[in-house]
């Protein structure tokens, strides 16, 4: 049956070949009726959750213009179903996790927005994934753990990320022997002796800042994979190569990326990833697999039915929208 779904996007001049065009079109092409919202103008009036949107009526192309969101300050509640594919503002913070939720309240989400909040995060990859399945990890701001825990073996390398910041953004592998690792493990955690020592704790006050580190996995060079599952199907993904002098895969940074095969303990260990995270409301997403190890979980925007498109020519958007909306009835979220 069709569906009213309104996608929330941020507001660009042009399309790119990436979810913000790709599913919203398969949406449209599978006979639903689709609507694009922009999430930064997400408002309540009156009660009403609203934001300005505008109807689809035709498929998307890469490099075509954003269309006019010809209607401003419309209901974001009379959908069947809202899709989240944006990161919100960061000026935006707490107030559109709260809208997020708000509206959840009223309509089904594809990931639910507590789990946007609180599982979209390098801090809770324990909710997600078993323990045998991760990498010795740490989330911290305390400088002085992290840097006796990378002097303690000289064997070991770590991986240095912020919490919540995604496409290789300061990411960084530090060891033993690294000159810049401490510098690099004092920046990541806030730089908060040099920040106190210069302005005072008066006038700082906290500064420490959160950090995740991951033991570095060496086979991460030559079988990393990005997977996307929808629903507990893995449906489309990519292999993702390491350049020489980078330590980073990111197709969005130029990381050269092939098309996906997963062996069978592997497609087995993401059908069973994939059901843990639709108890946590999370219906579509994207993992990062150095099997057997998930090294991130990425449900907002995650790429993977572009580069898929990209290295094989294959579109699978029409069978991945079908199977999140097929497991979203499964779980009856969906009429």
């Amino acid at each position: 049956m069709p569906y009213k779904i309104l996608i929330l996007v941020s507001e660009a001049s042009k399309f790119e070949l990436n979810n913000h065009s790709i599913i919203p079109s398969a949406l449209y092409r599978e006979g639903h009726d689709v609507h694009i919202g922009d999430i930064d103008t997400l408002c309540v009036h009156e009660s009403v959750v609203v934001c300005d949107r505008v109807k689809l009526s035709e498929e998307f192309v890469a490099g075509g213009d954003f269309p006019a969101l010809r209607e401003s300050y419309a209901s974001a509640e009379d959908f069947d179903l809202v899709w989240v594919l944006a990161g919100t503002h960061p000026e935006a913070g707490n107030d559109s996790f709260q809208l997020l939720w708000l509206l959840n309240q009223r309509v089904p989400f594809v990931n639910d927005a507590g789990a946007l909040f609180y599982l979209n995060t390098k801090s809770s990859l324990g909710a997600i994934v078993p323990t045998g399945n991760l990498p010795v990890s740490y989330v911290t701001n305390d400088f002085d753990f992290l840097n006796n825990l990378v002097e303690s073996d000289g064997d070991r390398s770590w991986v240095v990320k912020p919490t919540s910041d995604g496409c290789g953004a300061d990411v960084y592998v530090v060891n033993k022997r690294d000159r810049n690792r401490s510098a690099i493990l004092a920046s990541a955690t806030g730089n908060a002796m040099s920040r106190i020592g210069r302005y005072g704790r008066d006038i700082i006050g906290m500064a420490k800042r959160h950090t995740a580190v991951q033991e570095y996995i060496p086979n991460v060079r030559t079988n990393e994979k990005r997977v996307i599952i929808a629903g507990d199907q893995p449906v489309s993904g990519f292999l993702r190569f390491h350049p020489e002098n980078d330590h980073r895969s990111n197709a969005t940074l130029g990381a050269r990326f092939a098309a996906l095969e997963l062996t069978t303990e592997e497609d087995a260990l993401v059908r069973e990833l994939g059901k843990r995270m639709m108890d946590l409301g999370i219906f579509y997403s994207g993992i990062d697999l150095a099997f057997p190890y998930v090294i991130e979980v990425n449900m907002v925007n995650p790429g993977g039915l572009s580069y898929h498109r990209r290295a094989t020519g294959e579109d699978k958007s029409s069978e991945a929208v079908n199977a999140v909306l097929a497991a979203l009835r499964t779980a009856g979220k969906l009429k």
